[in-house]
Order: C-alpha cells, then sequence, then structure tokens
C-alpha cells in the first residue's frame, strides 16, 4: 500500500513541493480544475518508467514490493478508446463448477496469505538492519567518547585524521583491532614519549647546493692568465714609437688618442694646430691590432672576474643568512661570516687591479691567490651538507617513531575498551545471522509464492473468461438507458473487444462524450476485477480514479458515485483484489456522493480527505485527515432546511437556492428552465417557477412587513414544491438522504 506520495519540481508544484502523507485504504482528495490532481495521477500511472518532469517526486510503500497501479484519467481513455483495432480485453472468473470456483479461491487466500507473510519477513530484514544500523550508531558514539574524547586532550595527534568524522574514527578503530597494529603500553610512558615527540616535528632540508668548486676554478682561471705580467705597449719600429718609449708614457697617449680624433688638428695638450694626418698615422700604426686585442682581452676577464666573484658572494651569503642551515648544518656562523668578509675583500682588491691594469696597459699586476680563503669556506659548506643528511636521515627515523607511538597509543586505547568491542561483535553476529535466517526463510517463501502462482494462473486457464466482462458492461450499459451501442468480443480475437451500433458498425469513432467516458469507466471498473493478463488476474492492485465524471449528466454521475462509494466499501473491508483507491474530483456533489459511506457521515478509519489549493500558480496539499471537508458546508444547508424553527423567510429562501443553484448549477450548469421543464402540467410548472422567483427575489432583496405577511402561509407549500423538484428531476435519493429520512411514504406526498 502507498503511505506517502511526494510531488516536487514539477508544476504546479514547486521546489518545496507537497505531500499527501499517511495514505489509507480510501483516499478522497478534491481540487479545482488547473490544481495539480492530473500531475498527480499521471505520475501514478508513469511511476515505475523514467521520467525528467518526476524525477523529484517520490512513492513511498508499507510494503518492500511495490503494488501495480491502474489509473483512470483522460490518457486511460486515449490509449484504449481512440482506436480502431479493439479494446484489450478483460480476463475475470467466468463460467465453471462451484469447484473449480471455490478450489481457485482458496488459491488466491493462500497466495494472499503468503504473500502477506512474506512482506512481514521483508520488513522484519528492514526492521533488523534498522536495529543493527541504530546499534551501530550507539557504538560509535560510545566509542568516539570513551577512546577518542577521553585521550584527545593527552594524544592529540594520534587522533588528528579522525577528529572531524565519527565514522571514520570508528571505521579506524575496528581496522586496528582486527589487524592488531602497535602494541599494549604502560600509560604514563606513552605520556612521555609523546611530550618529546608530539612537541615539535622536524623537517628535512636540502644540502647546500653551491657550486663553490666551479668558482674557485673560473677565478684560479681568471687570475692565473700571463696577461697581467705582460707589458702591453704599442709598435716601437715608428719614429713616434721610440718617444713614446723613451717617455714611458704610453698610457698617457693612448688616452689623448682619444681625444685628438674629436679635436681634428688642435693638440689635445696644448692646443695648438699641430695635428697633422702624418702624425694620425703614426699613432694609429704605434696602436696597432695586436694592442687591441690584448687590452679587449682584459676587458672580457675583467667582467668574467666581476661575474664569478658577484656570484660566489651571494650563494655564500644566502648560507650566511639561513638561520636553519647555520643551525642544522652546525655551522660556525662567526668564523663563516669573517672568512667571507676576507673572501669580499680579496676579490675587490683584485677587481682594483684588474681596472688599473686596463687604464695602464704597461703596468704589471699580481692578483691575490683566493684558494686558501675559499677552500676553507668550502670546507665549512661540506661539514654542513654531512650534518644535513645525517639530520634528515634522523627526519626518517622520527617518523617510524612517531608512526609506531602512533600505533602505540591506538593498541592501549583500544585495549581499555577490549569488552566493550567484544560485545560490539558478538551483537553485529548475531544481527547478521537473525538477518540471514529470515532471507534465507523469506527465499523459501518466495518460492512456494512462485509455484501457488504458476498453479493459480493454470487453473485460472479453464475458470477465466473475458465474457464476462462483455455481459456486465452491456447489461449496466441497458440499465442506464445506453441502448444504441454495446460491447462485443471481436472474432478474429476475443481476448479484443469492439463497439458496437445496433446496426452491426462500428461505434469507437461516433461516441458522444458523455457516452465514452460513461463506457471507459465501466471497462475500467471490469479491470479492477481481473486483468487484460489471463495471467495476472488475481493480483492485488492500487486503483487511482482522476474525475471519473467528466462529460457525464447528473443521473450518471449518480450511478458513478455509486459504484465508486461500493469499490471504496469494498476495499475498506479487503474484498476483492483492489488494495487501495485515490479518488480525485473537482466536482463537489460527485466528491459529496462518493465518499458518502453507507449513509454515514461519521470519521472512518480507513477514510483520508485532502484538498488541493492553488495560488499564484502553485500548488499546495492540506490534509484533513478523517474529516471530510467537502461535505461539511452542503450540509449546513440541508440541516438549516431540516431544522427551520425560528429560520427566518430570508433566511430560508437563501438556503433553498443554495442548494438549487449549487446541486444543479454545479453538477452540470443545470439552468431555471431545465428545473421547470422536469414538472409536466402548466399549473406545476408555474407553480416551481413561482418558486424559483420567490427564492430568487427574497435571498437577494430584503422585503418589507407586508410582503414577508403575504407570503408566509405559502412558507409549506413552497417547500414541498423544493421536495418535488428532486423527485421530478430523479434526484429523489439525495434529498431523502440529505433531509435523513428513512421511510418516505409514496401515498400521503401532498399533490401539487
Amino acid at each position: 500500500m502507498i503511505t506517502k506520495i511526494q510531488m516536487k519540481e514539477c508544476s504546479p508544484y514547486d521546489i518545496n513541493g507537497a505531500e499527501l502523507n499517511e495514505c489509507k485504504k480510501v483516499n478522497f482528495i478534491y481540487g479545482a480544475n488547473g490544481s495539480g490532481k492530473s500531475t498527480i495521477s499521471e505520475f501514478l500511472r508513469n511511476y515505475n518508467v523514467k521520467n525528467e518532469r518526476y524525477a523529484k517526486s517520490s512513492i513511498t510503500w508499507s510494503t518492500i514490493e511495490p503494488k501495480p497501479i491502474m489509473v483512470y484519467n483522460r490518457e486511460f481513455k486515449r490509449l484504449n478508446f481512440s482506436q480502431d483495432c479493439g479494446i484489450p480485453g478483460v480476463f475475470t472468473l467466468g463460467e465453471a463448477t462451484i469447484e473449480d470456483i471455490r478450489e481457485l479461491e482458496q488459491l488466491k487466500v493462500q497466495l494472499a496469505n503468503k504473500k502477506d507473510e512474506a512482506n512481514k519477513k521483508d520488513i522484519s530484514i528492514k526492521k533488523k538492519e534498522e536495529e543493527k544500523l541504530q546499534y551501530v550508531g550507539m557504538f560509535v558514539e560510545k566509542v568516539w567518547v570513551d577512546v577518542l574524547k577521553k585521550n584527545e586532550e593527552t594524544f592529540q595527534k594520534a587522533f588528528d585524521r579522525f577528529r572531524g568524522n565519527k565514522n571514520k574514527f570508528y571505521e579506524e578503530l575496528l581496522r586496528r583491532h582486527k589487524e592488531a597494529i602497535g602494541t599494549v603500553q604502560d600509560k604514563d610512558q606513552l605520556l612521555a614519549r609523546a611530550k618529546t615527540l608530539y612537541v615539535k616535528k622536524p623537517e628535512k632540508i636540502f644540502v647546500i647546493n653551491c657550486a663553490i668548486n666551479s668558482y674557485i676554478q673560473a677565478l684560479s682561471n681568471i687570475c692565473s692568465n700571463q696577461i697581467w705580467s705582460m707589458v702591453i705597449t704599442g709598435n716601437d719600429d715608428i719614429e713616434i714609437g721610440k718617444l713614446i718609449k723613451h717617455l714611458n708614457n704610453s698610457s698617457w697617449v693612448r688616452q689623448g688618442r682619444e681625444y685628438i680624433e674629436q679635436t681634428n688638428c688642435k693638440c689635445p695638450f696644448c692646443q695648438k694646430e699641430t695635428i697633422d694626418d702624418e702624425f694620425r698615422e703614426q699613432l694609429e700604426q704605434f696602436f696597432d691590432d695586436e694592442f687591441e686585442q690584448k687590452i679587449d682581452l682584459i676587458k672580457k676577464l675583467k667582467d668574467e672576474y666581476r661575474i664569478n666573484a658577484e656570484q660566489l658572494i651571494s650563494e655564500l651569503s644566502s648560507i650566511a643568512n639561513n638561520e636553519k642551515l647555520i643551525d642544522v648544518g652546525k655551522i660556525d656562523s662567526e668564523l663563516f661570516v669573517a672568512r667571507l668578509n676576507v673572501l669580499k675583500t680579496q676579490l675587490d682588491n683584485n677587481q682594483k687591479e684588474i681596472l688599473s691594469k686596463l687604464e695602464e696597459p704597461v703596468k704589471k699586476i699580481v692578483l691575490t691567490d683566493l684558494a686558501e680563503v675559499i677552500t676553507e669556506l668550502n670546507d665549512m659548506v661540506i661539514s654542513a651538507n654531512d650534518n644535513i643528511r645525517v639530520h634528515n636521515e634522523l627526519v626518517e627515523e622520527y617518523d617510524e617513531e612517531i608512526q609506531k607511538l602512533t600505533d602505540d597509543v591506538w593498541a592501549t586505547c583500544i585495549n581499555d575498551v577490549s569488552s566493550l568491542i567484544g560485545s560490539y561483535y558478538k551483537e553485529i553476529r548475531s544481527f547478521d545471522k537473525a538477518i540471514e535466517g529470515i532471507k534465507q526463510a523469506c527465499k523459501v517463501l518466495k518460492k512456494s509464492i512462485e509455484e501457488l502462482n504458476e498453479t493459480i494462473v493454470e487453473k485460472g486457464k479453464n475458470v477465466t473468461s473475458v465474457q464476462p466482462t462483455v455481459d456486465e458492461i452491456n447489461r449496466t450499459l441497458r440499465a442506464y438507458g445506453f441502448t444504441n451501442f454495446s460491447v462485443e468480443p471481436t472474432d478474429e480475437d476475443s481476448n479484443k473487444y469492439m463497439i458496437v451500433r445496433d446496426d452491426g458498425t462500428y461505434a469507437s469513432q461516433t461516441l458522444s462524450e458523455g457516452e465514452e467516458t460513461f463506457l471507459s469507466f465501466l471497462y475500467f471498473m471490469q479491470l479492477t476485477k481481473g486483468s487484460i493478463d489471463r495471467d495476472h488476474i488475481s493480483d492485488k492492485k492500487i486503483i487511482v480514479l482522476d474525475d471519473p465524471i467528466s462529460s457525464l449528466d447528473s443521473n450518471i454521475l449518480y450511478i458513478v458515485g455509486n459504484m465508486v462509494k461500493e469499490l471504496s466499501k469494498q476495499v475498506r473491508n479487503d474484498e476483492g483484489d483492489v488494495e487501495q483507491l485515490f479518488v480525485f474530483t473537482h466536482n463537489v456533489f460527485f466528491h459529496k456522493e462518493a465518499s458518502f459511506i453507507d449513509g454515514r457521515t461519521h470519521e472512518i478509519n480507513s477514510v483520508n480527505y485532502w484538498i488541493i489549493r492553488k495560488d499564484n500558480g502553485i500548488s499546495k496539499i492540506h490534509a484533513y485527515g478523517r474529516n471530510n471537508p467537502i461535505s461539511t458546508s452542503y450540509e449546513l444547508l440541508w440541516k438549516e432546511l431540516k431544522n427551520d424553527e425560528g429560520i427566518s423567510l430570508i433566511s430560508l429562501q437563501n438556503t433553498m437556492r443554495r442548494i438549487i443553484e449549487n446541486y444543479f448549477g454545479m453538477l452540470g450548469n443545470r439552468k431555471d428552465d431545465y428545473i421547470v421543464n422536469q414538472f409536466d402540467s402548466m399549473e406545476e410548472k408555474t407553480i416551481c417557477r413561482s418558486l424559483l422567483a420567490w427564492i430568487n427575489d427574497g435571498s437577494h432583496s430584503i422585503p418589507d412587513d407586508l410582503y414577508i405577511d403575504s407570503y408566509t402561509d405559502a412558507v409549506p407549500r413552497y417547500k414541498e414544491v423544493f421536495r418535488q423538484i428532486f423527485i421530478k428531476s430523479n434526484n429523489e435519493a439525495h434529498y431523502n438522504m440529505m433531509m435523513q429520512l428513512t421511510n418516505v411514504i409514496e401515498n400521503n406526498r401532498e399533490e401539487l
């Protein structure tokens, strides 16, 4: 049985959704057209078919296996009565011996009992599994408090990865218990180890990657170049060269040569025009290509020296400024900085010497040997790297020690709750054993159900037929005046029906909307008793009726209402194969007739009521439980009419008008002319028309006292006319029911 239907994110139901909760055997749902009734019925019709529209909607069942749902709505009529190939035949119990019928019914009872037993076992399995989950949840909470919370402050780091998730902690605890990880230790010893290892975790650091040797080689090569000991002069073979050599002022002349090129004929020294082309030529010959090549070499070596010196100082300075390297590498920082400063001084001095050589090429220079100080610094770096490697090895061992401590903490804490864990495993085994036992019993039972199903199907082949459905539908059609067509099995296929006129022509395309609606409903009601599949005539099913009285006149409405009322009674009394019934309607009076069961209006435990209301395009479902919200206001009108002592004339007129308007107007839009024409003689029609005029005039205006007095004696007569309206329109049963008349004596009626 369905216990809840939730509609969500399918227009007109929004993201918040709406639901039919606590569904009973019989469920009446009232709602205006467009309020969302058909949305629910279509969802139920397609509940086992993937549909994006209903992706967020759901059904909650009271049983493990859902029951088939049969839905009567517009789509049902379209699928079954809009095709010329015939209507699928409905198999029900046909003619057979009493013994065959009795045997089949007994088998069906056995099947129902076994299915009920199987469902109970499925529920028992689910209940046991829920109890198991509940027990596991309690155990998780217990170990969370007794293990983690109890030891969290002291051994926090041991539980770091699991402090934010109870389930992960529980899984880790069982894993460690099962694999016996770690060794149980004395708590004081664990605490002492924790104070040492959990205080601060050392980190690995990279060894010093300073290419000192490459800098030593590069600087050494520069310093050992022979260019520094050369006297670099110009060409001595020319006349001016001899003078320059004698004066030993080639550097001075070389510098002045740059100014000669800029001042043309003036001497850069005496500022007289003594410079001619011959003098220029001799200077060019003196400072030849060989001279310039040596000067370029000095410039190149100067730049290389500067670059290597800067890079070396930069890397050594970074070491001196890295406290972690100094600390872990155990470097004597004062000595390292002192030797670094010496190196800086030596490098600066050598660069100054190289610059002086560039300014005075004839000068011989000697560069300071850097090998000693650089070697000292390099030895310090090598020693530091050795210490760093030892540190990193200790870090790796530290990780192992930390893991060992963590394992021992877990093992010790788990040992403290070993009895609790033992009880847990014992209970879990008990749950698993019980669940497995029920599953095995359920498996045997379901096999028995399959065998019994097969027997019923085989037995049913001899006692099932589509003919009883044909007979029942045709009998009902004739009983209610539909005599111009009938349902007949096809000649070619007796498992299908055709709608046939009296002249033998097919009528499926020429039925009026009312005829088609009534016929389709009769056909559907037969489906509730059987199935189009011979093998499933005994299946329990859920029936959904979505506005079954559309396009029907008032007479047929009450026929359909009575059928629904009878079906509701059978469902409530567990008679037949319909397990649950849902009735959706927008018609107040059909709702009233269908839900008014056995002349009782009090609450019924197996019946619930809802109203669907739409506001700003969004539908909401309002539950009324066992209280019928639709019948109340209508019944009050009849109650006021019945108990008319002390009622004012105006109230009486208004009450009659509202009853007639609601009953005949809303129920098929019946107008005054329709009501008047139900009477035969002109006199009766005149009196009826005067009643309608009287109640309309009296309920829409306030007459003066003279007017009231003149009509006071006519009240009983008009009440009788009011009663005759229902009698003449074939609705006397409704009048008697609403006036609560148990015995109506026809002979004592007052004639008009």
